[in-house]
């Protein structure tokens, strides 16, 4: 009898910790600007900017959503926000992004005041709930954060007149900030805290765009390998998740191709011809596959389907016929979801394929916010830094207003943007709060 009532013991305890491993992590930006913190269903978010944490707060402001129909202007760099954003007084929160380990959230913020602004980038920890200033300046505006891998290091960029910086520095309090590199555009991603590859056009006077690995050592930084040298349509290089590969995407005799290389640049391999246009690609997080598109036509920036390669045999497959705004695959690599881009239509919608069987299921016809449609503009640059996926791939996070029907015109004034959590098997999805901008976090809750 106890060693029944023993094991029935073990069971429950050990279901419970299945449960507790499971639970999600979510950061989003409300409508009020600041930074909140949940998990599982969101039912208490916790706010993280707010003076009194722990509070549950609803909130009621007229922020109208708007669909995403991005302008022909200036290319912003991931974060970026048009220059009315910032109101007279006060401060607002932005970009907010999970720690690899999932322990700690890392944000922006600008303060404005009657003379000036103040920004700054700070990490929050999410187990003692007390926040850090990491980064401030009165000068430099913060356009986006990323974690590096090992959880202790971030890095930033910073909009400054003639163009951007990315700094990197430890996550302590008056921890020195290096300078390591500029440029503008400039796309990157880190390998380890003294190894990145940068995708960026020199500030200098012949403004030569390129594609080279950088190595950094406690006093200076050196660029190794230049990968790739004059026009190249494509964003952010890209190591595979196990670390063994970089893709990037180079010209060879006016032809662009994506180049899978060593992690030292060496070796490198054209697995795939792209037509002409601008192009992106995201890597599976099984790092056998790499999922890529091209916009053909530079009067509507929308990609042309969705194809996908195989590393080993370079053969690819079309996933999807559909025009598309983004695309993110699952963290078990199994499911790919995308925003579709209706023609003539005031919406967008979020679809998922199935790569075993190549079925597709339509999620839900929405309208996004102003923060969530500049993600999706730089989505392969994001893909390193943020996520819209559940670690068990069951679910993704948005944040916008989801339509009954497909409205053939606008729709005018839509309700608040809310958070929404949305199961890819068709059920009924979850509505946290009013939000702008909302991420899960690359593990499960701590």
């Amino acid at each position: 009898m106890v060693a029944a009532a023993a094991a029935l013991m073990l069971v429950v305890i050990t279901a419970i910790a299945a449960t507790a491993a499971s639970t999600p992590a979510v950061v989003y930006v409300g409508t009020d600007s600041h930074i909140y913190y949940c998990t599982g269903k969101c039912l208490e978010p916790v706010c993280v900017t707010c003076k009194t944490e722990g509070t549950h707060v609803r909130r009621d402001t007229g922020v109208i959503a708007t669909s995403y129909r991005p302008a022909q202007e200036e290319e912003l760099p991931p974060g970026a926000q048009p220059p009315e954003a910032p109101p007279q007084q006060g401060t607002l929160y932005g970009w907010p992004t999970f720690s690899p380990d999932g322990k700690r959230i890392a944000y922006s913020s600008i303060t404005q005041k009657p003379d000036g602004s103040d920004y700054a980038v700070w990490v929050y920890d999410i187990k003692l709930h007390e926040p850090t200033q990491i980064f401030a300046s009165r000068t430099e505006r913060v356009v986006y954060v990323d974690w590096l891998s090992d959880s202790q290091h971030l890095s930033f960029l910073l909009g400054e007149p003639k163009g951007l910086s990315l700094i990197l520095a430890e996550v302590k309090e008056s921890a020195p900030a290096r300078i390591v590199t500029t440029g503008m555009p400039l796309y990157f991603d880190w390998s380890s805290p003294d190894f990145l590859a940068v995708h960026t056009i020199a500030l200098n006077s012949d403004r030569t765009e390129q594609v080279s690995l950088i190595s950094l050592t406690p006093t200076s930084q050196r660029i190794d390998k230049v990968l790739s040298s004059g026009r190249t349509p494509f964003k952010t290089p890209c190591w595979s998740p196990d670390g063994k590969h970089l893709a990037y995407i180079a010209n060879y005799h006016a032809e662009s191709n994506i180049v899978v290389a060593n992690t030292d640049g060496k070796n490198p391999r054209s697995i795939v011809s792209l037509p002409v246009g601008e192009s992106s690609m995201v890597w599976a997080p099984d790092s056998k596959h790499i999922a890529y598109s091209t916009a053909i036509s530079a009067d509507e920036p929308a990609f042309s389907g969705i194809k996908i390669v195989d590393i080993a045999s370079t053969d690819s497959k079309l996933i999807t016929k559909d025009d598309v705004a983004a695309y993110f695959f699952s963290p078990d690599s199994r499911t790919i979801a995308y925003i579709a881009v209706p023609q003539d239509k005031p919406f967008y919608t979020w679809s998922v394929v199935n790569l075993a069987n190549g079925k597709t299921r339509k999620l839900v016809n929405f309208l996004t916010t102003p923060d969530e449609s500049t993600a999706y503009r730089f989505f392969d640059q994001l893909a390193v830094s943020h996520t819209i996926w559940s670690p068990d791939s069951s679910s993704i996070i948005y944040a916008g207003v989801p339509l009954h029907g497909e409205p053939g015109h606008a729709t005018g004034i839509a309700p608040p943007p809310s958070v929404w959590i949305v199961p890819i098997d068709g059920s009924k999805p979850d509505q946290v709060e009013q939000g702008v901008l909302a991420f899960f976090s690359p593990v499960p809750a701590i």
